[in-house]
């Protein structure tokens, strides 16, 4: 009777295992195959090449703004063999990103995950059509999170080792239960297992603002700033929480709050700020017009800091200037 015990809960414990393994093969990326290619899309721009994704029935497709930029003639190959023409919809040079749309019926589509769930270590998978293979899967895992690197203005790429290559540009990053939780975007030059994805929320409030109004608009302070360093006579220290603040532009949002050159700005809301970089991502989506409570560390006389309560109101950013980037 105990022997039959326990050979009851070995077989419940194996049939309870999330991983099948058949003939040697890990069914969990074969079901995410199945559930996502349909959907996933190769791009023809005439010069450039990619991959996208649908997300709705009424055909809209997401993808990389570089690969569509300039182009009117863009065709669309699915998994299923069908060709439309696409016209764009949209799109957000700042992040990279481009809405376009087909005419066409019965659409497979794939759903979003919430990218701010994303743990380092966990398994994902790319898929797209690199050097014009379409319905090409590649697997690995989230090896990183919020990089700062790359050509966009607004940076908060995931990293990954599933392989990406020319061509993955689009395409979608999933995860196991086959949800977008990433577009994929670009490589480092030269290196192998550093593919770098935007995140599936920043995609979605892109989207949902091109839709809705048909441009990108974004929240503005009216400062530069920076990271905060720490190091002492012997050159140890450390990086420190908070968006140090380099300049406040006169008369912008900041400057009529009362922010001050030198300021730390920890908390914008109830959201503590690491570093510049968030600080930037952050604003850019506060509702214009809205007020916001900022918490600031403000140097004192006796090397310490003072922390201040601000309200400030967000305005509007205006156009994009290299040589004057501010938040």
């Amino acid at each position: 009777m105990r022997k039959l015990t326990l050979l009851l809960l070995v077989l419940f414990l194996i049939g309870c295992q999330t991983q099948i393994v058949q003939n040697g093969v890990t069914e969990e990326f074969i079901e995410v195959a199945n559930k996502v290619i349909p959907a996933v899309v190769s791009i023809d721009a005439g010069e450039a090449t990619g991959s996208g994704f649908i997300i709705n029935n009424e055909g809209h497709i997401i993808t990389n703004y570089h690969v569509i930029r300039n182009r009117d003639d863009i065709r669309i190959y699915l998994a299923d063999k069908r060709i439309f023409s696409a016209k764009v919809i949209g799109f957000d040079e700042e992040t990279d990103v481009a809405l376009i749309k087909i005419e066409g019926k019965d659409l497979p589509i794939i759903a979003f995950g919430d990218s701010n769930l994303l743990m380092v270590g966990q398994k994902v998978a790319a898929v797209g059509s690199p050097f014009g293979l379409e319905s090409t899967i590649t697997t690995g895992i989230i090896s990183a999170k919020h990089r700062t690197r790359g050509r966009t203005i607004y940076r908060d790429f995931i990293q990954t080792d599933a392989n990406v290559n020319p061509g993955n540009s689009g395409g979608p990053l999933v995860n196991l239960n086959g949800e977008v939780i990433g577009m994929n975007t670009f490589i480092l030059a030269q290196s192998e297992g550093l593919g770098f994805s935007i995140p599936s929320n920043l995609i979605k409030k892109i989207v949902e603002s091109l839709l809705e109004n048909g441009n990108i608009t974004r929240g503005y302070l009216g400062v530069q700033a920076t990271n905060l360093i720490q190091v002492n006579e012997e050159g140890n220290g450390k990086i420190l929480s908070g968006a140090l603040i380099k300049s406040v532009q006169k008369n912008a949002p900041a400057d009529t709050a009362g922010i001050l050159p030198g300021d730390v700005i920890k908390k914008v809301g109830n959201l503590e700020i690491e570093n510049a970089n968030q600080l930037q991502n952050e604003v850019a989506w506060l509702e214009i017009g809205s007020t916001i409570q900022l918490t600031i560390d403000r140097p004192t006389e006796k090397e310490g800091f003072q922390e201040i309560l601000l309200n400030l109101t967000i305005g509007t950013r205006p156009d994009f200037n290299e040589d004057n980037q501010e938040e």
